[in-house]
């Protein structure tokens, strides 16, 4: 796994259930963590050097981000039971993840890692500006 261990994985769940979801094909937790990643990766490029801090050799970690890839290869593992149910509360921790993701992307949220540069070690974030004046509104 690149961002994750196995010990993150058994934090949210027994390492019965992913043995279960898992038993047919042992490269589902690392397929599962790529997706998971990447998804990641793109609510997070506009902001963060995702580059830097997906990096295989050595990746940068930040825990409120673990948790978040966690939920979201979680969700892809216990989703391969045979049933094809997943628990609601699976289904909780995936829809808050995304949800975090959002609000990181938004700039709500802010993590300790290293944001987008340009070639001048600059960031590169762009000013976020606007007018919410109302000359017609009257009370």
């Amino acid at each position: 796994m690149i961002y994750l261990d196995t010990a993150d994985l058994t934090t949210d769940s027994y390492q019965r259930f992913i043995d279960e979801s898992t038993a047919d094909d042992p490269t589902v937790i690392e397929r599962s963590e790529l997706v998971a990643i990447g998804i990641t990766k793109t609510m997070l490029k506009g902001r963060y050097d995702v580059a830097l801090i997906f990096d295989e050799t050595v990746p940068l970690r930040d825990e409120y981000l673990v948790e978040i890839i966690v939920k979201l290869t979680m969700y892809k593992i216990i989703g391969r039971n045979a049933a094809r149910k997943v628990p609601q509360d699976v289904k909780d921790d995936h829809t808050w993840a995304m949800k975090e993701l959002k609000e990181i992307n938004a700039g709500k949220i802010t993590l300790e890692l290293p944001i987008k540069t340009d070639a001048d070690g600059n960031p590169s974030l762009k000013p976020m500006f606007g007018n919410n004046t109302n000359p017609d509104f009257y009370i």
